[in-house]
């Protein structure tokens, strides 16, 4: 069967939890008709079958996973990469210090103490990032705590981008989350983005989505997304992630200077509460009813999306089957192919995600490296090799020489 890349990685993978009501709440949830699939916590759950199922199927060769919502803990995901380590590595975030806030066990907590979980998570050696919300996340953006201002946050990513350097991990940006729960801030996701990537250019950060719906502020995504990632190309230290991107997103993000050096493939793969929609959903009838939007975004510019089942009326906050991200993302991808190259496509699809998380690869020479027009002016000193040796199970003996690699015409 043939793959679509030499190297295949998901970067953005949930298979700890079906989104269930966790400990005694599960009953009283469901019992009152109370369950929208999103609270406080959930019950963890090993939904992995599926997923390797698919993974195969698709020519996915390892993913990473990453804890979300409360109660997908960080253990539960090193449970994973223990059983399958040819296939899994796992993040890391404050996900049992948000357990005991929200039981009552820490209600003096301080951003300090998330800080503190994710510092001995990684002093373990068994993550390879933090995230994929950023601690302090989980327990602000349910309303609890008030959200903190921009220079608040900024103090805080900074703690963050310490622990990033020091364990020499990416850490993922969602922080856009704050704001859609708490509209009493009115800054910008995108300055704060800004000012963490120039304040700590040392550390590797990860805009989780990679800006996919810019349908905001009233204006005309495809501005939107010219300034952002015209912005983006400019942060030598931000990577996006590319799962849900239609091939605007990339044909706009290219055109502005972004490389496929900074960018991941990822698709929230998990029972997470999405379901792949076509525009113009919201006129269709269900039951005889006709179905509603309340929030969800306009996709001006897009035919599909995935989008959160409670945004419809007429639709289950959960799905009961699993979403088909796998052959959706990856028609994406192919249609891309017919103006990208392949050695783009081999780092969008794995080689970046293979360089910053330290994944093992098969073989030497899978990914394309000596090439300014990818890498930019400092390829010699940054990008080469594109990995080292010991990342690679069967490395070559021999290796060009950089002297050799250049000539002036």
């Amino acid at each position: 069967m043939r793959s679509i890349a030499r190297f295949s990685v998901d970067t953005h993978m949930h298979l700890t939890t079906l989104y269930q009501p966790a400990g005694e709440r599960s009953h009283q949830v469901r019992k009152e008709g109370k369950w929208t699939g999103l609270t406080w916590e959930v019950e963890p759950y090993d939904n992995s079958s599926l997923a390797l199922y698919d993974m195969d199927r698709y020519g996915i060769d390892m993913g990473v996973l990453l804890p979300s919502v409360v109660g997908t803990t960080n253990e539960s995901q090193v449970k994973l990469v223990e059983r399958y380590p040819e296939k899994f590595r796992a993040c890391c975030s404050d996900q049992t210090t948000a357990i005991r806030f929200f039981r009552g066990e820490l209600p003096n907590w301080k951003f300090q103490d998330s800080l503190d979980e994710v510092d001995a998570a990684l002093k373990t050696g068994h993550y390879v990032g933090i995230g994929e919300f950023a601690p302090g996340l989980n327990i602000y953006r349910h309303g609890v705590k008030p959200a903190p201002s921009l220079e608040e946050r900024r103090e805080q990513w900074r703690g963050i981008c310490e622990l990033a350097v020091r364990y020499d991990v990416p850490a993922h940006f969602h922080d856009h989350i704050l704001l859609m729960r708490d509209p009493r801030q009115k800054w910008n996701y995108l300055d704060l983005l800004k000012k963490v990537c120039l304040d700590n250019p040392r550390a590797k950060i990860v805009l989780n989505h990679g800006y996919k719906d810019p349908d905001e502020n009233g204006r005309d995504p495809e501005v939107n997304m010219r300034e952002f990632y015209a912005m983006a190309a400019g942060l030598k230290n931000l990577y996006l992630e590319t799962g849900g991107w239609c091939e605007r997103n990339f044909e706009i993000a290219f055109e502005q200077g972004c490389s496929a050096c900074r960018m991941m493939w990822g698709h929230d793969y998990g029972n997470v509460p999405q379901y792949l929609l076509r525009k113009g959903i919201e006129r269709r009838r269900i039951d005889g009813n006709v179905t509603l939007m309340t929030d969800a975004k306009v996709w001006s510019y897009r035919r599909t999306d995935s989008q959160f089942g409670a945004q419809y009326h007429g639709f289950a906050a959960i799905p009961s089957y699993q979403p088909d991200f796998y052959g959706w993302g990856l028609r994406t991808i192919d249609r891309v192919g017919d103006w990208l190259t392949q050695d783009e496509i081999n780092l969008i699809m794995g080689g970046t995600a293979a360089r910053l998380y330290k994944l093992p690869v098969p073989l030497s020479r899978m990914f394309p490296e000596g090439r300014p027009d990818i890498f930019g002016e400092d390829w010699r000193d940054e990008w080469y090799p594109f990995l080292p040796d010991d990342q690679i199970q069967n490395p070559e003996p021999f290796r060009i020489p950089q002297d050799k690699m250049w000539f002036d015409r």
